[in-house]
């Protein structure tokens, strides 16, 4: 019998060369979104997310020390992504109020936020009453940066970046949690829209 060669496609050799392999860490916190989403945050557990990544617990516990920690650092993984990219062309202002609603609008219909704040509201609480989390510092260091280019091109108002982008933060924070609470009033959606109009007013300048 003579055996026939199959030659794969340069094209898939390619992208099978450049698909990148997941870590170890991503892997861990892809098991733990799988985990929250059928469980909850309650009943998931480092064991469970162990078994679900097929890794040992060890080396779950190399990185983390309970399942909030898992929790906090999947949380900080997922809002990342849900940041939108900026528009350099336009001012500064304009870049925060856009950025507000694509990323109110895709946090407040992210399926992990979703399943958190019905069944383990307490966990988000952790990050609204008592500590900011590495996210919400990642937003207010990013936003801080817009508010400075936006006093340059005065389109928003003089004051000290850090603090107008941490009371951003705090506004969008509120309507996007607080958003299914008024939803039999307000669509979801019109509520990430007034609130982009209530970030707009705050930062524009007086003489705007």
């Amino acid at each position: 019998m003579i055996e026939q060669q199959v030659s794969t496609p340069a094209s898939v050799e390619s992208s099978l060369e450049a698909a990148p392999e997941k870590s170890v860490e991503d892997t861990v916190l892809d098991a733990a979104r799988s985990c929250i989403l059928e469980r909850g945050v309650k009943r998931t557990t480092l064991a469970e997310i162990a078994r679900r990544a097929k890794v040992s617990r060890p080396t779950v516990y190399r990185r983390w020390a309970d399942t909030r920690a898992v929790v906090s650092s999947l949380l900080t993984r997922e809002i990342a992504a849900l940041i939108p990219d900026f528009d350099a062309t336009a001012s500064g202002r304009e870049q925060i109020v856009v950025a507000v609603v694509q990323a109110g609008d895709r946090i407040r219909q992210h399926p992990l936020f979703v399943k958190i704040l019905r069944s383990d509201s307490d966990v988000l609480a952790t990050y609204i009453l008592h500590r900011l989390g590495t996210s919400q510092s990642l937003i207010i260091d990013a936003v801080a940066r817009l508010v400075e280019a936006g006093q340059r091109d005065s389109s928003i108002r003089d004051g000290d970046p850090n603090t107008l982008a941490t009371l951003v933060l705090l506004m969008v924070q509120s309507a996007v949690q607080s958003a299914e609470m008024v939803s039999e009033r307000v669509p979801g959606g019109e509520v990430v829209r007034q609130m982009a109009d209530a970030v707009d007013a705050y930062l524009r300048p007086d003489k705007a």
